[in-house]
């Protein structure tokens, strides 16, 4: 896994600026951050293995919540399952869950943001242990140079080339051009991470 530091030494020399003459660290690393942040969304929208966790939960004896912040990286939802029956709770929308009546031992769930819990209907009535599955928070607004790249370093090479060419056209970037470079980016990471993903763009693209 190599810090961003090491991106932004291959991204200058792909550019033609290893003298530093045009582009500041700081610029750079700018652009690497939204190129994380768009890579993300993809990441999450299409489902993308590499990108998703999971953490064990035990709930309490009576008690029809557990806090969700305990999970302290959780960001997106995937799905909650019991470890004993392996089977999958049902998730509740706001709806489901204010018309639910009566309920067996976790039927039910739902995500009370604002509370900051995961409720639980009907109530469980001893320990049990659950595994929540979930994509972690990717949020690079506090990133340095120093900071290691997230995914394990999967996606490096395909943000460098995003980086590289958006520094490259940056005087010419309009709203269409902006489009097609992140439509692009969602090709490179589909094409190689989802095989059987559907070819988003014409051409050979920028990789």
């Amino acid at each position: 896994m190599a810090a961003i530091s090491a991106l932004i030494t291959e991204i200058r020399t792909d550019i033609s600026d290893d003298d530093s003459t045009r582009f500041s660290d700081t610029q750079i690393l700018n652009v690497i951050k939204k190129a994380i942040r768009r890579a993300n969304r993809i990441v999450q929208r299409n489902g993308l293995q590499f990108g998703k966790k999971k953490a064990s939960l035990t709930t309490t004896a009576n008690q029809a919540y557990l806090t969700l912040s305990d999970v302290t990286d959780f960001d997106v939802l995937i799905g909650l399952w019991r470890d004993d029956t392996h089977e999958k709770l049902k998730l509740a929308t706001e709806d489901e869950w204010e018309r639910i009546i009566s309920a067996d031992e976790l039927d039910y769930y739902h995500l009370d943001y604002a509370n900051d819990k995961i409720e639980f209907n009907g109530t469980p009535s001893s320990a049990i242990a659950l595994t929540l599955h979930y994509y972690p928070t990717i949020d690079p607004s506090a990133y340095t140079t120093a900071t290691t790249m997230p995914w394990a370093g999967r996606l490096d090479d395909i943000v460098m080339e995003y980086v590289g060419v958006r520094l490259k056209t940056i005087d010419e970037m309009d709203v269409s051009y902006d489009t097609k470079l992140l439509t692009d980016l969602e090709s490179q990471i589909l094409q190689s991470y989802m095989p059987n993903a559907p070819q988003m763009v014409e051409g050979s693209g920028w990789l």
